[in-house]
């Protein structure tokens, strides 16, 4: 996944606030926390001290009974249970003390110190308190023994800490998915579109999404089915205008016959110009014809199982005799075994179209070169024919143009060379009716290479040698 694409950035960047989020709330939840004084804290230990010293006050100045109700008071509004006894472990108020508070105090009164003693349900604190008489008083608060505080919800915030983020990812993912699920719909669609299929859509039945993206969708589909509408009829256009000019061409033919009889060298000229021209016009119509023809197609109708090689070698042969009229050869390099499934003359007239077109473009004396290769592995086979010429070669960003019907590189050049523009294209169809793709590049050391490739049945492939001479010598 790269960083570009906008889907990890949506999902990036919801994570990592959602990830922030849980990190800072997580943080303040813990300062938040209450603190807790256990028993012989110092927070506790100082408030004992203070409600010791206020008892012997009170004892000194009131009496045992004064002491005893401020004793109670003390246990009545805080809980704390407190006892002051002298050092012989006797208690000065009314209220008896227990032998675990007796031992204590002694224990208090040999230290001269604090000391502490915790049970299972209480714990005593005893101090020492020296009054200005110069006696010795112990006091010994019993305090209920704490059970152990819940562990807050902040105790392990790693843990808690990994689960929000994780679920936080989740959530995110989806949302990002959901967000970014139609532009990837469209994407595809938009490269299909560019391939030349007119009848993809980028929407999805039964949407029930509303926003700006769905919008989106919605009109590229509109663009698409607008575009597929102009494009059909255009064919139907090229199409019908063809039919049309077959019948005037036929007729112009036969109202040539009686002028033909003429004996005059300027009538003969002119019958010969009107016979090119003528001549051009009708392979023009014919071309437009088996173009239409193709696109309206839409599949093969007739195709059976055949040697690619063996028609290679035919068209070869074929071409090879016209070249060498003009001082060119056609040569077959290597030819190698394979099978295809199609239609055998819309294979030929593809093929022969590309060898037709290179010879018209290769320099004279030099040869145009044809090779058949099988690729891939024992399931699934690729058959390759390029053909490679040895003429200007074709400016980078012109090769893709060249299938397009009609397109001229040059208009002064394909006047020299007849070409009308259509034989790459009409390769093009035949190719893409086979499962096919055709792409043209320039060589290396100069020159244009055409490469198709059709999918090839599953057979054991034999290579032959490479052939040392033209098949066609």
């Amino acid at each position: 996944m790269h960083m570009r694409t906008l889907f990890s950035k949506i999902f990036l960047s919801f994570w990592l606030v959602q990830a922030a989020f849980f990190a800072v709330t997580a943080l303040m939840f813990r300062r938040a926390l209450p603190e807790t004084h256990p028993p012989g804290s110092s927070t506790t230990r100082s408030l004992l001290v203070s409600c010791e010293y206020e008892a012997v006050n009170i004892y000194e100045k009131s009496g045992s009974d004064a002491l005893e109700q401020y004793l109670k008071d003390l246990q009545q509004t805080s809980g704390v249970h407190l006892s002051i006894v002298n050092d012989r472990g006797e208690s000065i108020s009314q209220t008896p003390v227990s032998r675990e508070e007796q031992l204590l105090a002694e224990r208090v009164v040999q230290s001269q110190r604090a000391e502490q003693s915790s049970g299972a349900e209480n714990t005593l604190l005893a101090d020492p308190v020296v009054w200005d008489g110069g006696y010795l008083l112990v006091a010994i608060a019993q305090l209920p023994t704490p059970a152990p505080p819940p562990r807050p919800p902040g105790a392990q915030p790693l843990r808690d800490l990994g689960v929000g983020v994780v679920i936080s990812g989740i959530v995110c993912f989806g949302l990002a998915r959901y967000l970014t699920s139609p532009i990837a719909r469209l994407r595809v669609a938009a490269q299909q579109l560019s391939k030349g299929d007119l009848s993809v859509r980028a929407g999805m039945r039964n949407e029930s999404r509303r926003d700006e993206i769905a919008d989106l969708v919605g009109d590229f589909d509109k663009m698409a089915a607008q575009i597929q509408s102009l494009v059909n009829a255009q064919k139907r256009l090229i199409g019908d205008v063809s039919h049309e000019l077959r019948s005037p061409l036929t007729r112009i033919n036969l109202a040539l016959e009686p002028i033909r009889k003429v004996e005059n060298s300027s009538v003969v000229t002119a019958i010969e110009r009107i016979e090119l021209e003528t001549g051009r016009l009708d392979e023009m119509v014919r071309k437009l014809l088996t173009l239409s023809r193709l696109e309206a197609e839409g599949q093969l109708i007739q195709q059976s199982e055949l040697q690619l090689g063996e028609i290679l070698n035919e068209v070869v042969a074929d071409t090879d005799f016209e070249a060498q009229a003009e001082q060119r050869r056609v040569v077959l390099c290597r030819l190698e075994l394979c099978r295809v499934l199609g239609n055998k003359d819309l294979l030929r007239s593809a093929l022969e179209n590309v060898i037709t077109n290179a010879i018209r473009y290769t320099r004279v004396g030099t040869e145009v070169e044809v090779s058949l290769h099988s690729v891939g592995t024992a399931e699934m086979r690729t058959a390759t024919v390029k053909v490679r010429d040895h003429g200007p070669g074709v400016p980078e960003a012109s090769l893709e143009a060249l299938f397009r019907p009609f397109y001229r590189l040059d208009d002064s050049r394909e006047r020299k060379t007849g070409g009308v523009g259509l034989g790459l294209a009409i390769t093009k169809q035949a190719v893409t009716l086979h499962g096919g793709s055709v792409e043209a590049a320039n060589a290396p050391d100069g020159g244009l290479e055409i490469t198709i490739s059709l999918p090839a049945l599953r057979v054991g492939a034999q290579v032959e040698p490479l052939l040392k001479e033209p098949v066609n010598s």
